[in-house]
């Protein structure tokens, strides 16, 4: 068990009344909404300060403001409770694919949902055996593309296309979930260990297209094994990163056998299809592998880009994409007479909220008492 374990999940076992209020739980509430300390403090109608108190375990709100803060950040009041795991969102790190525009609380933001996410794999696991994370050890300074061999053999995967890469990493014990951008904001991709659990999120903007998809899911475990000791985002560790991916979903002597000898936009397309990954991917590819210069490599991706058809992604073409793990785990716990009610008691969130994290969307529509303007 990794050093800082205890201080992730020091309140499993802790023996603390579910009554009392835990500083942390304010904290995981306000930042997955986007919620800044301010802005909480007007909405409940107390002090900036006194938020601050409440977070630092200074003071704890009276009940009546207790019930307000539950109001505001859409959640059950017990929600604020001890004594169940948390995963404190200031000791969790994790490997961003940001845009420019990612600031501080963005990632903030994105944290909170993962601990979120983290504690519904947690209470699933009391009632389903998901499996168990088989993740290789790569030695420090493993270059990208041994590490992808490395993760090709242990996985015991055949030559060729990694075909339902999701499905793949799921069944390896690595959680995969999709969240919504108006959520994640301006991160577009991230993953994470809690609890030697490791946790990939995405958004539709790295989702909406299979073959961005797929790579994106790769570029995240290369992280997973290539930088499980460095906390810092850097530019080095994104193109390692990227090296992995294509390495791993494209591997230079399988590419050497089925890449055209120049650049042939059809044989590209066909050659995509196969593999999973997009033209511009192995165009790319053609220049590390000396097929091509950069300059026929740049007018490439100006062809492709006035080629580009947005409602011609092969996506049916390629089952096993969608991340399922949590929604088959949540089928089988309800199986076993814990479904969602059973999991939103003891998440402290509403059903609403559990359907969401699995995915599915709340169809019913929202009733209102007639004049409740």
């Amino acid at each position: 068990m990794r050093e800082d374990l205890p201080g992730l999940f020091d309140l499993l076992n802790s023996g603390q009344a579910h009554g009392r209020f835990e500083p942390a739980r304010l904290t995981q509430a306000r930042l997955r909404v986007g919620m800044k300390k301010t802005d909480l403090a007007a909405e409940v109608g107390v002090s900036a300060a006194a938020i601050g108190q409440y977070e630092a375990s200074v003071n704890s709100p009276r009940p009546d403001v207790l019930d307000r803060l539950a109001k505001v950040l859409d959640v059950r009041p017990e929600f604020f409770g001890a004594g169940r795991p948390l995963a404190r969102v200031d000791t969790v790190h994790a490997h961003f694919r940001s845009l420019r525009s990612a600031r501080v609380s963005d990632r903030q933001r994105a944290l909170a949902t993962a601990t979120l996410i983290w504690e519904l794999t947690f209470t699933l696991e009391k009632y389903v055996k998901l499996p168990e994370v088989d993740l290789p050890t790569v030695e420090k300074g493993t270059t990208p593309a041994d590490a992808a061999a490395l993760l090709r053999a242990h996985w015991d995967l055949p030559d060729g296309p990694v075909k339902h890469l999701t499905a793949t990493a799921e069944s390896r014990g690595i959680v995969i979930v999709v969240r919504p951008l108006a959520e994640i904001n301006a991160v577009d991709a991230f993953s994470t260990v809690i609890v030697e659990r490791p946790i990939v999120v995405s958004t539709p903007r790295r989702s909406e297209n299979v073959f961005r998809h797929r790579f994106s899911i790769a570029h995240e475990i290369g992280h997973l094994l290539l930088h499980a000791d460095s906390e810092e985002y850097s530019s080095a560790a994104e193109k390692e990163a990227d090296s992995f991916a294509a390495a791993f979903l494209t591997p230079a002597a399988s590419m050497d056998a089925v890449l055209p000898q120049r650049l042939d936009l059809a044989a590209l397309d066909r050659v995509s299809r196969t593999w999973g990954v997009s033209p511009h991917a192995l165009v790319r590819r053609m220049v590390e592998r000396g097929r091509t210069t950069e300059s026929s490599a740049r007018r490439a991706y100006q062809r492709l880009k006035m080629l580009e058809d947005p409602n011609a992604d092969p996506t049916s073409a390629y089952p096993g994409e969608r991340p399922t793990l949590l929604t088959k785990a949540a089928e089988l716990a309800a199986d076993h007479g814990a479904g969602v009610p059973a999991l939103a008691q003891a998440l402290r969130i509403s059903p609403r909220h559990i359907r969401d994290l699995l995915g599915d969307a709340d169809q019913r529509p929202a009733l209102r008492l007639v004049g409740d303007e």
